[in-house]
């Protein structure tokens, strides 16, 4: 029985146009520190878990990158979907695969494009998770503890108290609220963000992708039978998220609260939060210039970006493409790459 470590790492990234592209999404992009996403979520949990005990599954076209990232990972261990169909296929098929190699296994799931900040808090927490995990079974989340009222996360309601190692049940878990339901949570602090990040046995996850998915558990089956059908098979397995199709439905969930420095980093304007600012709240990632500004982010490939007079402003500058946009609006950032895509303009994708 050992530890097992899957990332996952298909995402398109669309919401970090144009520094990520169709060929180069924001795992591999190297937003803060001196690595890529992918590679600092490997490193993160390396002296808990080794390379050899890692998959990645990702899109079929970024298995290379993948390899060049993390070369320590065996080749067989990155997984390309040709087609993406959610988390829970993805999540599935690597437990699947690892079924195969130790039938006992406990495994961790890990987005490939988090910031956390406290590692040796978050390790520490994923050892409690994964101790309890083979102590007693069942399913587990990490819980981040709200710093503000955020819309763009799904959040956990816990249940009961506490158990002496710090882990609470799961009464139930909560979509993306409206700004006034957030607001509410955040004032009662009762509440976490749901962090998407997992700990589960793969025989206990398998039994419930059979119970509760049992198409996608089919569709399994027959993949790990005829692994050179991938193309035929994986599209036609059901798109659904691992929190619907299991975590919202299995008996025995659990969180744990976490207090991490933890951020998706899924917006310029989460990147920008953790950028240092100068006296005029200005922030530069790359060569910029600020005169009688405030509040500006500016993050260049390699044009010197200049502002006068300016304020409250994100601006990204790439080798062939500039995007402005207000801070708040940097959800939307998806809309400018559906107009190119409406555009035709694929060589900027």
């Amino acid at each position: 029985m050992a530890r097992w470590l899957v990332i996952l790492a298909g995402g398109r990234g669309e919401r970090f146009w144009p520094l990520s592209r169709m060929m180069h999404p924001k795992q591999f992009l190297t937003l803060m520190g001196e690595h890529s996403m992918i590679r600092s979520t490997r490193d993160r949990v390396r002296p808990l878990i080794d390379p050899e005990h890692t998959f990645v599954v990702t899109g079929a076209d970024y298995v290379n990158k993948v390899k060049a990232n993390l070369p320590d990972v065996p080749p067989s261990h990155i997984l390309g979907e040709p087609l993406g169909r959610n988390t829970a296929p993805s999540i599935a098929w690597a437990a699947a695969r690892i079924q195969q190699l130790d039938p006992l296994a406990t495994m961790l799931v890990l987005p490939s494009d988090h910031m956390i900040q406290q590692e040796h808090a978050f390790r520490q927490l994923v050892a409690k998770a994964m101790q309890t995990c083979e102590n007693q079974g069942g399913f587990y989340t990490f819980g981040i503890v709200p710093t503000h009222a955020e819309t763009g996360y799904g959040y956990i309601e816990p249940g009961g108290l506490p158990s002496p190692e710090g882990v609470r049940t799961v009464r139930r878990f909560i979509e993306k609220p409206p700004l006034e339901v957030a607001e509410a949570m955040m004032l009662a602090g009762q509440h976490l963000w749901n962090s998407g990040m997992f700990v589960f046995g793969v025989n206990e996850l398998m039994e419930s992708v059979a119970r509760y998915l049992p198409d996608l558990f089919r569709g399994l089956v027959a993949l790990m039978a005829e692994p050179e059908q991938l193309d035929v098979i994986f599209p036609e397995l059901p798109q659904v998220s691992i929190d619907h199709g299991i975590m919202e439905r299995a008996e025995r969930v659990f969180v744990l609260p976490a207090e991490i420095g933890w951020d998706d980093v899924g917006t310029f304007a989460a990147l920008a939060r953790h950028l240092p600012r100068n006296d005029e709240q200005n922030a530069a990632k790359g060569h910029a210039i600020f005169v009688e500004s405030q509040n500006v982010t500016a993050i260049s490939e390699g044009p010197v970006v200049s502002f006068i007079g300016v304020q409250d402003l994100l601006v990204v500058a790439t080798r062939d493409a500039v995007l402005i946009l207000s801070p708040e609006r940097s959800q939307d950032v998806r809309k400018v790459v559906q107009a190119l895509k409406e555009a035709q303009h694929d060589h900027l994708l």
